[in-house]
């Protein structure tokens, strides 16, 4: 998971630094710049598997049918950074299989990893890169330093399950222009570092490492499992054959449900199908059951919704939200350590029913007051938004305000807009970070409708938990309600 990143040079993104939670909600106007964060997330995860340039293309461009690799560096009219830098604070698992199931466990879970890129502009010079690496280097955090990144309330239950072994000395480092692989094998270091000149590399070291390097593959993993879930109703709609089952899971598009929903059915000691079919009531209050429909003869399995009145629909008969909102379940059901990011979910969903999927995003992200285990994985749930009322009953220490501002930039030599992210006060997050940007109260209110401000208070839970909503932090800021931290 990660606790903190800090960007600068990335699209839009200039000096960006967040604190991430359980779930964190990024909610801003169209253009503001919001999504730039999301790519940025996607680049990492890409990294784990592509080249440089390959992971580069893979992000969209503003504008453009094609995309420009120069596009993901910040820019401002005719002139453009040269280089962007990436730092991120993570916490892995103890362990992890690679692809050969060969098992890799860490000599520690709390890391830093460094990454800075340089655009290179001579195209002509077919020696060299076209984007090169700067430096790579993924370091040890102490648990003193980690826990100073952890930027949202936990108990030490949970710390104390997350926290995982010690260790000094780096595992991949910079210097002269050579990349360096330091031994990390059974936790144990010592032995020749692998050597790498960084100008040559056409990809990061991270992406490289097997469980033979323990540690280093252990974030690796990590970026693999970053998903930026964008549902595709053809895709929801789709059958899966009987092959797809053992190794199935919710693709990013919303393939393999039928599939997925099975295996986990077959699997689990509960009713898997009863644990759905309660969580799609919360939003379509007539059904009776969820099953997977077998076709023996095609060897086809069809998600099916029986509703109280004896009707059957197969998935390809089911609304675009009500098979989003299942999409959803059906993950939360899945434990698996990742971080989902996922752009307005709100759209398909009865604006009455917004509530609902507050709450089942709240549900899929991890407690931070229970420790981590097979019923709480280290899952993080990114969303953005411009929902006033989805923005309203979120948790307010999730929320971020993305909006675009000016300022004079000592590189370009010029006046530049970048996307700036601010937070609610009188929050936890506000308490530890003071140097965090402030979002005022009538910048707040802009983006939230009047049903979003009135006196009627609705909490969102994370299991028995209760958090105070961003529209509890509006009332509380104009008075309305007595200053109350839960």
């Amino acid at each position: 998971m990660i606790t903190r990143i800090k960007i600068n040079g990335f699209k839009s993104l200039l000096d960006t630094e967040l604190y991430l939670g359980p779930f964190t909600c990024i909610a801003g106007a169209n253009a503001a710049g919001k999504s730039n964060f999301f790519d940025a997330l996607m680049f990492f995860a890409h990294l784990a598997d592509k080249t440089i340039l390959e992971a580069a293309k893979s992000i969209r461009s503003e504008e453009q049918k094609h995309s420009n690799i120069k596009d993901i560096f910040f820019k401002c009219g005719d002139k453009q950074y040269q280089q962007m830098d990436f730092e991120i604070d993570l916490l892995v698992p103890k362990s992890a299989e690679d692809d050969l199931g060969q098992v890799a466990n860490t000599s520690v879970s709390c890391l830093k990893y460094k990454l800075k890129l340089q655009l290179n502009g001579d195209i002509d010079d077919v020696d060299r890169q076209p984007i090169e690496i700067l430096e790579e280097a993924l370091m040890p955090m102490t648990r003193q330093d980690a826990q100073k990144s952890i930027g949202f309330v936990h108990n030490k239950e949970w710390s104390n399950s997350i926290f995982y072994g010690q260790k000094s000395s780096p595992i991949i480092s910079t210097k002269n222009g050579k990349i360096k692989l330091h031994q990390d094998t059974q936790g144990k270091s010592g032995g020749r570092a692998a050597e790498f000149i960084a100008q040559r590399m056409p990809r990061t070291l991270l992406s490289t490492v097997t469980a033979e390097s323990p540690t280093a593959f252990l974030v690796r993993q990590e970026m693999r499992n970053w998903q930026m879930l964008q549902f595709e109703p053809s895709a929801l709609r789709q059958p899966n054959s009987f092959h797809e089952i053992l190794h199935s899971k919710v693709d990013e598009n919303g393939k393999n449900l039928p599939a997925t929903l099975y295996r986990l059915a077959q699997n689990s000691e509960e009713d898997i199908y009863q644990i759905i079919t309660n969580q799609l009531r919360n939003l379509v209050s007539d059904i009776k059951i969820i099953n997977v429909d077998k076709d023996e003869k095609r060897e086809l399995l069809t998600l099916v919704i029986t509703f109280k009145n004896g009707l059957e629909l197969p998935a390809q008969s089911l609304s675009d939200g009500t098979l989003r909102f299942l999409g959803l379940a059906i993950i939360q059901e899945d434990s698996r350590d990742s971080l989902i990011c996922m752009e307005e979910p709100e759209n398909g969903i009865n604006p009455k029913k917004i509530e609902e999927i507050v709450e089942l995003l709240l549900q899929l992200s991890f407690d931070p007051l229970c420790p981590v285990n097979d019923d709480n994985p280290i899952r993080q749930v990114v969303i953005n938004t411009h929902s006033p009322k989805l923005i309203g009953i979120v948790p307010e220490d999730s929320l971020y305000l993305a909006c675009a501002k000016e300022k004079y930039d000592e590189i370009l030599d010029i006046k530049v807009q970048y996307t700036s992210f601010s937070i609610l006060p009188n929050t936890y997050k506000k308490k530890k970070y003071e140097s965090i940007p402030t979002t005022l109260l009538g910048e707040m209110k802009l983006y939230l409708d009047n049903d979003s401000v009135d006196n009627t208070i609705y909490i969102p839970r994370i299991r028995d938990r209760k958090s105070r909503t961003v529209r509890e932090n509006i009332l509380y800021q104009e008075s309305i309600i007595e200053p109350k931290l839960f």
